[in-house]
């Protein structure tokens, strides 16, 4: 597939070619540094916020918001799947209306100040759930979609698959860094102050955007400066007057319905739990039918679709860190080193710091060693496997030691491993596929779909915790976890084949 196609008619421009032969960081196009900055700062901020939100829901009036345990996991899940929903509208947006770099700027200003909202103290409940609430909301609107990795994998042609690869690795070094210094600062402070802990978050995301906005024109050259597909004129318009009426309705709706106490809290929440499984195969069937796609954008479909099944199993494998893992954390691990007590937020520092050491050595093994022919639904599957053993880890001690938490933060530390080895074979390798099998006009919206893998993640997490409500329930989803994973991994295997010859 020709680099004309890939980037648009004016890709055989002179600036368009410097892009892409661009070399100066450490390799790369200068772009992925300013996109690895931004990753940065937005994992920075979202480590901040889940540093400390869960804790800050079901702690008490005045320090938290007094909700129960299962209502904030229930929350935090329903701001994900949110988030995730949304995040179609968002590439909408970046490939129809406003190019990838204003999606990227104006979504990190919305995200921050939906952290800023949480910075400002509770002075009543009321007051401070209510505040919580229309944050939740903002944070569901991710206006930038997936424009981070689209616009990444623009700057490659799409024959370079290993600095391609490579560069998505340095996105996660980028994202493991931030997930370091995150957790222990805002971590430590939250358990003072949580306030203190979202300010930071807020200023992290608006240093998200500013860095994107001051190297938009030096480092993309015309990539991402407008619309891949832009709307004809007047209608779009038309289209945001009908779109603001629905969104109006509905959350009017759901607001009217839950005063006047026709439906509750877990009524509002089954809604979500059914826009997460009926919006992303609405999207899913509405790319798939687009009539301008190829009859190779249509072979290349078949591979991305039993990968992203798969992906499924694994987006729910990242909502239960943000619920039932750190839930596992703040009841049942002893989290006393030396006499000093360490934030159940900041336990994941650990996670972070093997993140740390291990993703360079898979950038290296990928570019330079012989691992780079390994197929990569092998590398997919082992990656896979290894979280089947994270979590089969944490099944020993609440089958054999039932009764005597709190157990050593030594489990943790060893989940953690399972976990970084996974990831670093999971999702840089997940987010190249998507880039190199996407369509030409879609590849922003490519990206999104990919992403509604955790929608349906969250929306299954939310049927779970609707069974398993409290802490000493919620650890019976680890084994459960075990035995999904591993029959995914030999899933993945047994199609090895047939994926990689469709992906061709």
């Amino acid at each position: 597939m020709n680099d004309e196609l890939q980037h648009g008619p004016g890709s055989n421009n002179s600036r368009l070619e410097e892009v892409l032969d661009d070399s100066k960081f450490f390799g790369h196009p200068r772009g992925v540094g300013a996109l690895a900055a931004g990753n940065f700062f937005n994992s920075f901020a979202w480590g901040a916020l889940y540093a400390i939100l869960i804790f800050y829901l079901y702690s008490p009036f005045t320090k938290g918001l007094e909700f129960t345990q299962g209502q904030a996991a229930s929350m935090v899940t329903a701001m994900g799947a949110c988030n995730s929903i949304f995040v179609i509208l968002g590439s909408w947006l970046a490939d129809r209306v406003l190019g990838l770099r204003k999606a990227l700027i104006i979504g990190n200003i919305i995200k921050g100040t939906a952290f800023g909202l949480l910075a400002i103290p509770a002075f009543s409940l009321t007051q401070g759930r209510i505040f919580a609430f229309i944050a939740l909301f903002l944070m569901s609107l991710p206006i930038m979609g997936a424009s981070n990795a689209s616009l990444t994998g623009q700057l490659y042609r799409k024959t370079d698959n290993g600095r391609r690869d490579a560069a998505f690795t340095i996105h996660t070094i980028a994202n493991n860094i931030a997930g370091l210094v995150a957790p222990v600062l805002v971590g430590q402070i939250g358990m003072k102050n949580y306030h203190i802990g979202f300010l930071i978050a807020a200023v992290a995301a608006f240093l998200y955007g500013a860095v994107i906005f001051f190297t938009q024109h030096k480092f993309f050259g015309p990539l991402g400066e407008k619309p891949i597909k832009p709307l004809e004129e007047g209608k779009f318009g038309k289209i945001f007057v009908r779109f603001v009426l629905v969104l109006i309705v509905v959350i009017g709706t759901i607001v009217a319905l839950v005063l006047a106490e026709v439906i509750s809290f877990q009524g509002v929440l089954n809604i979500i739990t059914s826009a997460t499984f009926i919006i992303p195969i609405v999207f899913l069937t509405n790319l798939l039918s687009k009539k301008d796609l190829t009859a190779l954008d249509r072979r290349r479909m078949k591979p991305f679709l039993k990968l992203f099944a798969a992906q499924i199993v694994m987006a729910l494998c990242g909502v239960m860190l943000t619920s039932t893992v750190a839930i596992f954390i703040d009841q049942k691990i002893d989290r006393k080193i030396l006499g000093f007590e360490v934030a159940p937020g900041s336990v994941g520092t650990i996670y972070t710091v093997l993140g740390l050491v291990l993703a360079p050595v898979f950038v290296w093994l990928w570019t330079k060693t012989r691992a780079t022919h390994i197929r990569t639904t092998y590398k997919y599957g082992l990656g896979i496997i290894f979280s089947a053993l994270g979590y089969g880890l944490l099944t020993i001690p609440i089958v054999l030691f039932k009764d005597q938490a709190p157990y050593s933060l030594l489990w943790m530390v060893f989940y953690y491993l399972f976990l970084t080895f996974s990831d670093n074979l999971v999702w840089p390798i997940g987010s190249s596929l998507v880039a190199k099998l996407s369509p030409e006009a879609y590849d922003t919206q490519m990206q999104t779909a990919w992403g509604q893998a955790g929608t349906i993640g969250n929306g299954i997490a939310l049927i779970l915790f609707s069974f398993y409500q409290t802490a000493d329930q919620q650890v019976n989803l680890f084994p459960i976890m075990t035995g999904l994973l591993l029959v995914t991994a030999l899933l993945i295997f047994g199609f090895s084949k047939n994926i990689e010859k469709d992906m061709v």
